[in-house]
């Protein structure tokens, strides 16, 4: 019988949810007042013709710089007048037209142009991305003022376009900055890689995995910048750069009233009272945006309940079928300037269809780098230098990248070891769960039935609730259930689970592992188990691969590395499991000294500085693999045929 989980829903989640950003915001006065001051500032100016009391060009000799009300002025001109008989306010607010106009669509220039170079030149990276870099450098060095001087100075009729481009194209960098900063971040996280393990091409995971966790910076960005725009645009028309004099601006303003401040102190002053106001609540909106847009902020009212019934799954007896991944003599090296760094060296073990290989070992072994290099996900600038990968007959290392894209999710898939980093925080379980089974299944369409029926394969009772959550919303343990059914929905034939219960609790480790084993033998899926515990692999796992420094130190299968180990290090690590028989106060035999350096392993056994029984020979001449029983095999002179004397 396998694992039941039954989840307990909070009574009312879903309502708190859709409410909490309302209350995000009205939890922070201060974004309040700023949206509050844009919403006036922005319906004012787009209601210009109905909320200024005249025309704002309509010139009125007889009444020159007539005061405002509070200082004697009539009621027909609020805010007074200016040295041509215009009414100021129909001018502040027709200014304020124009001014907002000419930034937003400025703005709007700007953050496209940044997004998708800030997009492009942090996932691509590399040439495009030092070249898009360097021409912002260049572009930051040069100073704005000279190029706007430049260009507005020789145009006869400047119009708001001419504006708009001038402030628009030169905003890019400030977007693609932050935006590749952060894509740099995100595209090495492990929802990311596991997409890619799934299979997912690289437009898809720019779009569907990197852009929609990278995004909710640039509305902030863009709030903040038009506040900037508003201030440069007012200072191309306060030194004559801006809109001719007859369509108003507050920077025109504040250069006509700078003529007769004596006079009439009001006319710089009021325009510039209007660009204090726009531009600080334009900043203190921005300030709460961030929290709104923020999805992670949704925090749940509870969490799951997690249940385990009784009854355990049980290990797929041996049996003759056929190998389904081959690896032979796999070398793998990282070039790192003059120097190279030995990931893996050496490694071959074959793994038939429907059983289970723990492959065990410090960190630092090449565990996670040799399952990578199965999957062709290893990170520039790490390479096969040599060796051969082959699955279901096929040698991987002499695939393309779109042929091993086809065969990623669909019959070699991937678990990372933090479920939590895993998944898309700003996707739901759903959409995910979906997109997955859209690309592997054909499912086009009511995906939401096979997402449901996955979930429930792996012991989740309410498969509802958890579609519509997002990850954070989840527990460990829960995540990881969702990693293995987005895994297995595909069911592929090999599921390589690296470190899978590092992050999650003792109690939740069984209950996992227990999941996988089942969901693994129910459909004949042959599972590559990478742990650093050798306890926990040699309970779940068939076979068993000791790795030390980069290559194979013992393999075999469950019964003979652990009943019969063989290698020193392999003991040692037995050794040091906790025992139910080792006596009160009693200390657990630590391995002493550490792993060696991988780019300058000395060329004996690299083991030899710890191993308790070196030889002279093992300290100069570094072991094959030596057969000590039926596919058993140890990487040590101890049982070599030929008994090699070194002086």
């Amino acid at each position: 019988m396998s694992d039941a989980v039954v989840v307990a829903a909070p009574v009312g989640a879903g309502r708190s949810d859709r409410r909490r950003p309302l209350r995000t915001l009205a939890g922070r006065p201060a974004a309040v007042v700023g949206l509050a001051g844009v919403t006036l500032i922005v319906g004012m100016t787009v209601l210009a013709p109905l909320v200024a009391p005249h025309d704002p060009a309509a010139q009125d000799l007889s009444n020159i710089l007539a005061p405002p009300v509070w200082a004697g002025g009539d009621a027909e001109h609020l805010l007074g007048t200016d040295a041509l008989g215009r009414d100021v306010t129909s001018r502040l607010v027709y200014g304020g037209r124009n001014s907002l106009v000419i930034s937003f669509a400025a703005m709007l220039i700007g953050s496209c142009l940044g997004l998708a170079t800030g997009l492009i030149a942090g996932f691509v990276g590399g040439r495009v991305d030092t070249l898009t870099m360097r021409l912002g450098d260049v572009q930051l060095a040069f100073p704005f003022i000279l190029f706007a001087i430049a260009y507005l100075g020789v145009v006869s009729e400047r119009t708001p376009l001419h504006l708009i481009v001038v402030l628009g194209i030169p905003g890019w960098i400030v977007y693609a900055r932050v935006i590749r900063s952060r894509v740099l971040a995100e595209r090495q996280k492990d929802y990311v890689l596991a997409a890619e393990a799934l299979g997912a091409s690289g437009r898809r995971r720019l779009f569907r995995y990197v852009l929609p966790s990278v995004w909710q910076v640039v509305p902030v960005i863009a709030l903040l910048d038009i506040g900037f725009l508003v201030i440069m645009e007012s200072t191309l028309s306060f030194l004559g750069l801006g809109l001719p004099p007859a369509d108003p601006s507050w920077g025109g303003m504040l250069a006509e009233g700078r003529k007769n401040m004596t006079i009439s102190p009001w006319l710089p002053i009021l325009p510039g009272l209007a660009i204090m106001a726009t531009v600080l609540s334009v900043n203190l909106a921005a300030d709460g945006m961030a929290d709104v847009l923020d999805p992670k902020l949704r925090t749940r009212s509870g969490r799951p309940a997690v249940r385990r019934s009784a009854g355990r799954g049980h290990l797929p007896s041996e049996s003759s079928n056929p190998t389904l991944l081959q690896v032979e003599d796999l070398h793998v090296e990282f070039p790192m300037g003059d120097r190279v760094v030995q990931a893996v060296r050496g490694v071959g073990f074959g793994l038939p269809r429907g059983s289970t290989l723990g492959i065990v070992g410090e960190s630092g072994s090449g565990k996670t780098v040799t399952a990578l290099s199965i999957i062709g996900l290893l990170d520039s600038p790490g390479r096969i230098s040599r060796g051969t990968i082959r699955f279901a007959g096929r040698d991987l290392t002499q695939l393309t990248e779109q042929q091993m894209a086809e065969l990623r999710g669909r019959k070699v898939a991937m678990i990372f070891q933090n479920p939590a980093t895993s998944l898309n925080p700003v996707l739901t379980i759903g959409f995910q769960m979906a997109e997955s089974l859209r690309r592997h299944r054909n499912l086009a369409a009511q995906p939401e039935a096979a997402a449901r029926e996955a979930l429930r394969s792996v012991g989740i009772g309410d498969p509802e609730r958890v579609l519509r959550q997002y990850p954070f919303q989840l527990s460990g343990g829960m995540n990881q259930r969702v990693m293995i059914a987005m895994a297995m929905s595909a069911r592929p034939d090999l599921l390589i689970a690296d470190e899978p219960t590092t992050a999650l609790d003792v109690t939740t480790q069984a209950q996992v592992l227990e999941q996988l084993r089942e969901i693994t033998r129910r459909h004949q899926t042959s599972l590559i188990l990478i742990s650093h515990d050798i306890a926990l692999v040699a309970e779940y796992t068939d076979l068993v691969l000791v790795m030390y420094a980069g290559q194979v130190c013992e393999f075999g299968t469950v019964a003979q590395v652990v009943t019969e180990p063989h290698h020193p290090y392999t003991r040692a690590l037995l050794e040091s499991v906790p025992r139910a028989d080792l006596p009160a106060g009693a200390r657990l035999p630590a391995i002493p000294g550490e792993l060696p350096d991988a780019v300058g392993i000395p060329s004996g056994c690299p083991f030899a500085p710890r191993c308790p029984e070196v030889m002279d020979v093992c300290r100069q001449v570094n072991p094959d693999q030596f057969t000590v029983g039926a596919d058993h095999r140890a990487a040590c002179h101890l049982w070599s045929p030929v008994k090699l004397v070194c002086r």
